[in-house]
């Protein structure tokens, strides 16, 4: 008996010490010099019934970006739209008189980071939020970042589940297939995942994985040293109104609705535990209620 006691009371105090240190890791400060920077890569005009159910009617969404600056290194969440659209109209073939998308020579992603004297080469991780065509179209240009994305998205992205290839266009991303014969698939430096990850250790960059609007979507919490938690969540959530009332997108941009239902749920829980801002992607009046690069978060 004593035996069985010991190891309980052993258990006991292991998982109290790994409550402590979770709760020591969740308390730590953010490092004082992060910044959040928001920025666009132009804007789609689309039907609203496409990122919310039961609606109709033109809106023209925006098309954000993100970069972190963390002591340890920037972060790129997403990364727009293509810029070869700017000049090749062809490039998204059907798509650009569909989606009618933005093209003028300021919003490339080179011009919008070069707002804050940040060059493409400057960049350590590049987080993908999706492989869509409007968040991951300039991966070609971070070839000597560390991409980080989730095994099922990249999958998907090459060979989509039937019904969902629409917005996956292959040429934004082939270049990250190794060469014939090689090893590893990865040609460049990659974290492939399968679930969450604190990018730095520290809490201040944390990568949640959501099946949900794609097999391998993710959403990204920032925590800043004065601004406090800012959520970012990608395609997971198209609109507030969405995560307000639990509304879905239409079929075609849902991979799985019940996982996009527990990524509402799961970022409510952010939100109501930690005060934190939500920064969707594609909600017009949200994002023009933020502030746009060069001003930031800190």
């Amino acid at each position: 008996m004593r035996g069985i006691a010991s190891k309980v009371l052993g258990s006991l105090a292991a998982g109290l010490f790994f409550i402590f240190m979770s709760g020591a890791v969740m308390a730590a400060e953010p490092p004082k010099e992060m910044k959040l920077y928001v920025f666009s890569s132009g804007a789609l005009n689309l039907d609203k019934s496409i990122i919310q159910n039961g609606s109709s009617g033109k809106v023209q969404i925006p098309v954000g970006f993100f970069l972190i600056r963390h002591p340890k290194g920037d972060v790129l969440f997403d990364c727009g739209n293509n810029d070869r659209i700017i000049k090749d109209p062809d490039y998204w073939g059907p798509f650009v008189k569909a989606l009618d998308p933005g093209r003028s020579p300021d919003i490339a992603i080179d011009a919008q980071l070069a707002k804050i004297n940040v060059k493409p080469s400057d960049i350590k991780y590049v987080v993908l939020g999706h492989f869509h065509v409007d968040h991951a179209g300039n991966i070609g240009k971070f070839l000597d970042s560390t991409f980080v994305f989730q095994r099922d998205e990249i999958r998907n992205a090459f060979w989509p589940a039937p019904g969902y290839a629409t917005f996956f266009i292959s040429d934004d991303f082939a270049m990250l297939r190794n060469s014939v014969g090689g090893g590893m698939p990865a040609k460049y430096k990659t974290i492939e995942l399968d679930g969450d990850l604190d990018l730095f250790g520290d809490n201040s960059v944390f990568i949640h994985r959501t099946v949900s609007h794609t097999p391998g979507s993710q959403i990204l919490v920032v925590r800043l040293p004065k601004t406090g938690t800012v959520v970012l969540t990608s395609d997971a959530i198209y609109l507030q109104e969405n995560l307000d009332k639990n509304i879905l997108p239409s079929i075609g941009s849902v991979y799985d609705p019940v996982g996009m239902l527990d990524a509402y749920a799961w970022v409510k829980r952010v939100r109501d535990t930690e005060g934190a801002d939500i920064i969707y992607a594609h909600d017009p009046d949200v994002f023009k209620a933020h502030k746009h690069s060069p001003e930031f978060y800190e």
